[in-house]
């Protein structure tokens, strides 16, 4: 337990580290100019070695800045007594869209958490931030009523492969997907899984209501 505590502290510390970076690069960046890695560091209140290990390039750094601001806030693409699998669809469709809006900021993201995953050991590595979970969370809590934990847990981990630098990433420079194929592609994946998970639900239930009417019958 003190091992786990002790992870979640680091986890979050790092979290902090790496908010306080973006939030020094746009305080610096008002004034219309980039600003130096040591610089950003400074404004941040931590070494120049630390901002390293997060970022390769000041570049990097900037661009993630510069995305994250420019993203929608992510959990105002469910609101609760919205259709899940509705917003599910228009979840991956917006998300991966404004992505799709800055496919150079893309790329240089991406290359920066590459950097920073084989610059570092696992216990330094920063952990990436996640923001499709702030859309896709939300979604697949209202399934609660519909899916069990272990169902509702999978189905996040599902959907995070459908929206996100990686999902774009594979349907533009794998798939070769044109933008318009790629979101729709995405929104379809997406609710796809939920039909899934769903329909898997629903055999479940059925198979234990047999199983509890045979009880029941003997």
């Amino acid at each position: 337990m003190c091992n786990a505590a002790a992870g979640e502290g680091r986890a979050n510390q790092k979290r902090r580290t790496r908010r306080a970076l973006i939030d020094a690069t746009l305080a610096l960046c008002e004034g219309g100019r980039t600003p130096g890695f040591a610089e950003v560091a400074a404004h941040a209140m931590v070494s120049r070695a630390t901002a390293y290990r997060y970022y390769s390039s000041v570049e990097a750094l900037v661009s993630d800045a510069m995305f994250e601001r420019a993203l929608r806030p992510l959990q105002s693409l469910y609101r609760p007594g919205d259709d899940p699998l509705e917003a599910v669809g228009r979840a991956a469709r917006t998300l991966n869209e404004q992505l799709l809006g800055d496919e150079v900021g893309l790329h240089l993201v991406e290359r920066s958490f590459m950097s920073a995953w084989l610059d570092n050991t696992p216990h330094t590595r920063p952990p990436r931030p996640g923001r499709r979970m702030q859309c896709i969370t939300p979604i697949v809590d209202a399934l609660k009523d519909r899916l069990s934990p272990a169902a509702r847990k999978r189905l996040a981990a599902a959907l995070a492969l459908t929206m996100g630098t990686e999902a774009v990433l594979a349907l533009r420079d794998v798939a070769g997907a044109d933008t318009d194929h790629a979101l729709s592609v995405s929104a379809w994946a997406a609710q796809a899984l939920v039909r899934q998970a769903l329909a898997d639900a629903s055999v479940t239930r059925k198979a234990r209501s047999r199983r509890s009417a045979t009880g029941t019958h003997r």
